[in-house]
Parts: structure tokens; C-alpha cells; sequence
């Protein structure tokens, strides 16, 4: 696969106007600390703590930074209050909240810093300086609007009344500058995707299509803003093609909030992890599992279930390793995005499993298997010849599950194919005629007669290689059967029977001219 352009990306770079029609969800992340995983479980079922959740980037914060960091913002309130804030109309309220925030936290300006820095250092950007000022606007019960710009994170008091901009930095002190390959190469991204047409592209032109979808002005919630952050930190590690951290960091980004251009970010940062990766331990095996469950549509379904069959014959074929095969193939199942690249997938799992087994002669789980395999493939020849070598195994060697009469009905019902197959059929007598032979020796008569009656049904529809001769030697032994039981009315009944097929069987014409009343 190409790998991704260097990107030059920006601290404050904002979410695209895409963000809302991207829907996939990430199934597994990976934390970076207890903290970070105790915080964000607790945000999935309902409990937002947003100081702690600005916190959670930084890998080494723990609860106790989290205390201190709630001790600092009282420190705030209790300066707030003791400059009468509450007495203050709206717009002064603002003021004093920007000027004493500003005095108490904001140090020093850099494009790359994130919230827990200006709790230790007094280091921010417009991300974490936008965060503290909505934490102090919610605690006075004052209404904001995080804005962002294609750059720039910015804040805005009392929306719906004076509209009170909360700058806290130079919005062109950070800059985003996508080259013409970059633009490219995600609009076309956009087109695998289908969320672009070629008639868009045609018609507006690459510039124009990427504008409108890669860059946003536009209202974001608080929990849009901690997505930032993880934007942010992706974007500082990938530029320090720490490919793995950048990973990460996007993974948690597009978990928070959902968007097409982190969603290429993180497939970008996936892609570079993947270079010289021989698949041979589970973790790089999820890697790509990952990089492909990211993906749009169905770009890339036909490396997906390559790249699984490149596995399937080098952990089961090759060097069979089963527990690190199903392994493998749990993870490409639950990465897979659609109904075909699981049906893919699921073929070759149970083609192959099924084919190994049968090499082995464990033909009752071949056949388990290989059914599996006929259920998401029936076109597939591959698999009819395997699924026939199986049915001829057992038939051929008596070990067919239960009844014979019921394990052929079945055969054709579940695989339509063998019905009008002529090997099958001939097949099919000659494991009839075994069965009768030994219902015969072990005079079970019953059994053989009805046997006999199955056969016979068959050899009228079409003999093939079944000849007269072999048919009656089936009813001589059906005779010598009788013949131990001393019932010689049931054995000139068969005799006369068997001759209607073998006219010139001397043995069976013996017995037909028996008298009667003949005694043993």
C-alpha cells in the first residue's frame, strides 16, 4: 500500500464539516495509562469529568495531578469571588475571568501543549487555554461556544447576548499547509470512500472538493475540544514518526469525535507501523486488522482477504500453529467492514481447515468445516472436489455418520450439486452394495432387504458402472441369508427377484427351481 505523505500539521488545526457522516466505531483502544482508561470508561456511561478528561493525554498524570489540578482551579474561584465576580454585570464577569485565568495559568504560548501543562508549567496553546476558560464559564453558569477555524480554537461568552470573544492566543501563530499531493491523495480517499463523486470532482475540480470537506468553521462541544488534544498529540508524534504513539493518540482522537480526516490520519500512522512486519506475533496482526477496519467503503477488501490467505498459508499449511491462526482469524472477523470481506474471509478459514483435516482423515470434521465453506462459496470447484474425495472417503470405507439411506438424502439436499453427479451416484451403489453385503453376512435381513430396496431405486434411475453380474450376487448372498434362517419361501422370493436383473446367474436360477416345500 502507498505510504502517506509527511504532513506539516498544526496544533489548533480544527475538525472537518465531515465529521458528523463518519460512523465507525472503534471497538478496542489502547490506553496509555489507568487513568486515562479509568476516565474514559466512566465518560461511556454518562459520568464527564471534564477536568479530568482534559488531563488524560498525558500518559503519566494520575489522580493525584488530578487533585492538585482541582486545587489550583479553586484557587481561581476563591480570587474570582473575593473580587466580588458575582456582583459584576455579564460582560464584566467575562473580563475579570479572562484577565485573572490569563494572570494565574497562561505563562508562555507554544503550538504544542496540552492542558496538564499549564497546571504544572503555565505553558498553552488555543486548545487547553480555550478548555480553562469554558471550566470557569461553567462553573459561573455562564453560556460559551467553542469556535474552531481551519487553524484556530477559539471561545466565545454569552453567545446569544453580547457574543464576547475569549482570544487567548495569535490564530496564525499555528498553521496547517496541505501540499497538491496531499489535497490529492485525500480526495481521493474521499472517492474510495464514496463520499465524493468523480462528477463532483470533475465538475468542482481537487481544490475545491477538498476545501469544502478537510476545513470547517463551525460551533464544537467540550468533548470535540479533549478530541483536540489527542489530535494534537497524534499530530506531534507524527512528525516525530513516533508511528505508534501518533496511532494511539488519532485512535482516542476519532473515538471522542468521529472524523473523516483523523480517520486518514490514523490509517496513515497504521500504514507506517506496518512497514517490514512479518504478521508472526498477535499484536502485528491487529495492527493490520486495525488499518484495514479504518478504511471507507470497500477500499482495500481485496488486500484484506489476500493478506488472510498469505496468514492462512503460513500458520496453518506451512508451519501450523491452530491456536495462532483462529486467533488470526477472530481478528480479521471483527475488522471486517462488510458482509463480502467476512464471507471472504470465512471461505478460506473453513476451505482450508476443512482440507487439513481430510489430509489427516478426520473426515467427521472435514466435513464440518467444508459444509461451513459451501455455505458462504457454493460456485467454488476448489471446494466441490474436496467436499467429493470426503464423501467417497467415507462412503468407500463405511464411515458414514448413522444410517446410509439418511446420509446420502442429506448429502444432496445440503450440497445440490451431487444430485446429478454421476460419480456420486455410482458411488453412492457401491457403498449401498457393501451395506447389503454385510447386513446379509451378519443376517440382519431386515436391514439388508430395505438396503436392497434403496439400491434398487438407484440402479433403475441409471446403472453407470453397476453391472448386472454385481447386482446379483447381491441377492445370493441375500439368499445364503435365508438359507441360515432355514426360510426357503423368502429365499425363492429373492432368487426370482434377483434373476429380473442378472437373468443368467446359475446360482440364483438353482434356488428359484427349489421346490416349495424343500427341507434343510
Amino acid at each position: 500500500m502507498p505510504k502517506p505523505l509527511l504532513l506539516l500539521l498544526v496544533l489548533c488545526y480544527a475538525l472537518s464539516a465531515q465529521a458528523q457522516k463518519d460512523t465507525l466505531r472503534i471497538k478496542n483502544l489502547s490506553y496509555s495509562s489507568s487513568f486515562e482508561e479509568k476516565h474514559f470508561k466512566a465518560l461511556e456511561k454518562g459520568e464527564q469529568n471534564k477536568l479530568a478528561l482534559l488531563l488524560t493525554v498525558n500518559p503519566t498524570v494520575t489522580e493525584k495531578e488530578l487533585e492538585w489540578a482541582g486545587q489550583s482551579m479553586q484557587q481561581l474561584y476563591t480570587a474570582l469571588e473575593a473580587s466580588k465576580i458575582r456582583e459584576k454585570t455579564l460582560p464584566k464577569q467575562v473580563k475579570l475571568i479572562f484577565d485573572m485565568a490569563h494572570r494565574q495559568f497562561l505563562k508562555k504560548y507554544e503550538e504544542i501543549a496540552s492542558f496538564d501543562q499549564i497546571m504544572k508549567t503555565g505553558t498553552y496553546n488555543c486548545v487547553s487555554a480555550t478548555a480553562l476558560y469554558a471550566l470557569v464559564l461553567e462553573h459561573y453558569g455562564i453560556g460559551y461556544e467553542i469556535k474552531q477555524l481551519p487553524t484556530h480554537v477559539y471561545l466565545v461568552a454569552d453567545p446569544k447576548g453580547s457574543k464576547i470573544m475569549m482570544e487567548s492566543t495569535n490564530p496564525l501563530g499555528g498553521y496547517f499547509a496541505p501540499d497538491p499531493k496531499f489535497k490529492k491523495s485525500y480526495v481521493e480517499y474521499l472517492q474510495k470512500g464514496k463520499l465524493v463523486s468523480e462528477e463532483e470532482v470533475r465538475t468542482k475540480g481537487v481544490e475545491a472538493i477538498f476545501n469544502e470537506n478537510f476545513k470547517a468553521d463551525k460551533a464544537i462541544n467540550f468533548q470535540q475540544l479533549v478530541s483536540l488534544q489527542y489530535y494534537n498529540e497524534g499530530i506531534k508524534q507524527y512528525e516525530e514518526q513516533a508511528y505508534d504513539k501518533a496511532g494511539k493518540a488519532f485512535q482516542k482522537a476519532y473515538h471522542l469525535h468521529p472524523s473523516h480526516e483523523t480517520r486518514y490520519l490514523l490509517t496513515s500512522a497504521l500504514a507506517l507501523q506496518m512497514e517490514g512486519l512479518n504478521y508472526d506475533k498477535m499484536e502485528q496482526v491487529e495492527l493490520l486488522t486495525s488499518f484495514y477496519a479504518m478504511q471507507p467503503g470497500d477500499a482495500h477488501r481485496d488486500e484484506f482477504t489476500n493478506d488472510f490467505k498469505v496468514m492462512t498459508q503460513k500458520h496453518l499449511l506451512d508451519k501450523p500453529d491452530t491456536v495462532f491462526y483462529n486467533k488470526i482469524f477472530a481478528a480479521f472477523k471483527s475488522a471486517a467492514r462488510d458482509s463480502v470481506s467476512y464471507k471472504d474471509i470465512a471461505y478460506v478459514y473453513h476451505f482450508h481447515n476443512g482440507r487439513v483435516k481430510a489430509l489427516n482423515n478426520q473426515h467427521d470434521q472435514a466435513l464440518e468445516y467444508l459444509t461451513k465453506a459451501y455455505g458462504y462459496n457454493q460456485a467454488s470447484a476448489e471446494l466441490r472436489g474436496v467436499l467429493k474425495s470426503v464423501f467417497y472417503e467415507q462412503l468407500n470405507r463405511n464411515r458414514f455418520p448413522g444410517d446410509l439411506s439418511k446420509t446420502l438424502e442429506n448429502y444432496q439436499k445440503t450440497f445440490s450439486f451431487l444430485q446429478e453427479d454421476p460419480h456420486f451416484h455410482s458411488n453412492s451403489m457401491l457403498a449401498y452394495a457393501r451395506a447389503i453385503q454385510n447386513a446379509f453376512n451378519d443376517d440382519s435381513r431386515t436391514e439388508g432387504r430395505k438396503l436392497l430396496l434403496s439400491l434398487e431405486t438407484l440402479y433403475k434411475k441409471d446403472k453407470g458402472d453397476f453391472t448386472e453380474r454385481m447386482m446379483g450376487e447381491l441377492f445370493v448372498g441375500a439368499c445364503q441369508s435365508y438359507y441360515r434362517a432355514k426360510n426357503a419361501t423368502s429365499m425363492k422370493e429373492i432368487a426370482k427377484k434377483g434373476l429380473t436383473y442378472d437373468p443368467k446367474n446359475e446360482r440364483l436360477q438353482m434356488v428359484a427351481k427349489m421346490p416349495a416345500n424343500a427341507r434343510f
